[in-house]
C-alpha cells in the first residue's frame, strides 16, 4: 500500500489580504506569504497545523489575468469558506490506478510551480480526480517532489485535530479513500467539509459553504 495522508485544506478568499487578517484573528498568528500560482490566477498565504498538515490560504491574484481562471471563480467568493483538501503520496501513478479500480479517471500528474517571495523556484506534481459528483470532498493529490514541505516552513496556527466530510454517496466515498488507506469519516448528505483545529486548548472550525463546494464542480 502506497503511503498517502492528509496533506493540506484550502481555505478560499475573495481577497489575499482579506483572508490573512481573517487568519490572524482566529489563530492569533499571521500567515507567511506563499507565492503566486502561474496560469491559475492564484495567490497564497501559509499556515502551519502540525509536522505535515498545513493550511493554504487561497485567493485571485490581481497581478494575473484572471479570465476563465480558478482564481476568477475565487473573487465569487463572499468571506473565506473551506474549498477542498489535498492528500499527499510519493506514489500518484499507483494513486491513480487504485481511483481507476473504483471508477475514478485522474488527470495528471500535472507539473506546478511558483516563486516563494524570495525567488525560490519551487514545483511539485498535482493529480486531479474526476469526482465533480463530490465536489470539494474528495481530495486531490500531491507529490512535494524535492521541496520543503510547507507544514515545516511557515508559522504555527495550531494543531489539526479532525476532518469532517459529508456527502451524496458516502458509502462509495469512504470506498475510495479506502483504498488508499484513507481513514476518514463521511456521513450522508449534501457536500460539505470542515476541519476542526486546536488553538491554545481551544477548537476552531473551519467549514464550506454550498458556494464554496460548487467551485470544484464547474
Amino acid at each position: 500500500m502506497t503511503n498517502v495522508q492528509i496533506d493540506h485544506f484550502m481555505w478560499g478568499a475573495p481577497d489575499l489580504d482579506h483572508g490573512i487578517a481573517q487568519a490572524a484573528r482566529l489563530f492569533g498568528v499571521t500567515a507567511a506569504p506563499g507565492g503566486s500560482h502561474p496560469g491559475l490566477g492564484t495567490r497564497n498565504a501559509l499556515l502551519s497545523l502540525g509536522d505535515s498538515v498545513y493550511l493554504e490560504i487561497i485567493a485571485p491574484d490581481p497581478e494575473q489575468s484572471l479570465e476563465g481562471t480558478f482564481g476568477e471563480r475565487l473573487g465569487s467568493l463572499e468571506s473565506c469558506e473551506l474549498i477542498t483538501w489535498a492528500a499527499s503520496s510519493r506514489e500518484l501513478d499507483v494513486v491513480s490506478r487504485r481511483l481507476a479500480s473504483h471508477g475514478l479517471a485522474c488527470r495528471g500528474p500535472v507539473r506546478t510551480h511558483r516563486a516563494t517571495p524570495g525567488g525560490e523556484q519551487l514545483a511539485w506534481d498535482l493529480l486531479f480526480p474526476d469526482a465533480p459528483h463530490w465536489a470539494g470532498t474528495f481530495p486531490f493529490f500531491i507529490d512535494w517532489l524535492e521541496c520543503p514541505h510547507p507544514a515545516t516552513i511557515n508559522p504555527s496556527g495550531g494543531s489539526f485535530c479532525q476532518l469532517n466530510l459529508t456527502s451524496s454517496r458516502a458509502a462509495e466515498h469512504v470506498g475510495a479513500l479506502k483504498a488508499l488507506g484513507l481513514e476518514v469519516d463521511v456521513q450522508e448528505g449534501a457536500p460539505a467539509i470542515s476541519v476542526e483545529i486546536n488553538v491554545g486548548g481551544s477548537t476552531i472550525t473551519l467549514a464550506s459553504t454550498p458556494e464554496s463546494m460548487a467551485l470544484r464542480m464547474r
